[in-house]
């Protein structure tokens, strides 16, 4: 992640547990507690739950 600073955004549904533990361990290890989790609908697919977007910055000396 180090050489990719700035700010990430990473989406994934609710159902998929290993992507909701995986995110939210990626963004407090990288971010602590600076970091951002909401809800949004998936474009032209009202027929599917919102989509977890998790949201946080990453610095050149992140080690990750």
């Amino acid at each position: 992640m180090a050489r990719h600073p700035g700010r990430w955004e990473v989406a994934f549904q609710d159902a998929n547990q290993a992507a909701v533990r995986f995110w939210r361990h990626v963004a407090a290890e990288i971010a602590g507690e600076a970091w951002a989790e909401e809800r949004r609908p998936v474009p032209h697919r009202p027929d599917l739950p919102p989509d977890v977007w998790i949201s946080f910055g990453v610095n050149s000396t992140a080690t990750s």
